[in-house]
């Protein structure tokens, strides 16, 4: 995880970011979720379109996060879930 966490310290410094702006257990979490209930490669799909309605909210107030609904990255986990169980059944 020391290899990680030095990327993304030199990722959240090279975006402008600051230092801890990126959960890495939150994201590594989404991903999984989306690997494991949908396919692997919805884990970056999923968490690229997660961190931009995120970013569109931060921006001006669009997006579903904006809205007082639960955040993007809630509603994208939530969304593998029932994506897999609809799958099974």
């Amino acid at each position: 995880m020391a290899e990680l966490d030095s990327w993304v310290a030199a990722l959240e410094k090279e975006l402008g970011l600051p230092a801890g702006t990126v959960d890495v257990h939150a994201v590594l979490d989404l991903a999984r979720d989306a690997a494991h209930a949908v396919a692997r490669p919805a884990a970056p799909v999923t968490t690229y379109a997660v961190g931009y309605a995120d970013g569109l909210a931060a921006a001006g107030g669009l997006g579903a996060a904006a809205s007082g609904d639960p955040d993007a990255a809630d509603k994208a986990s939530g969304l593998a879930g029932r994506w897999a169980a609809e799958a099974q059944g």
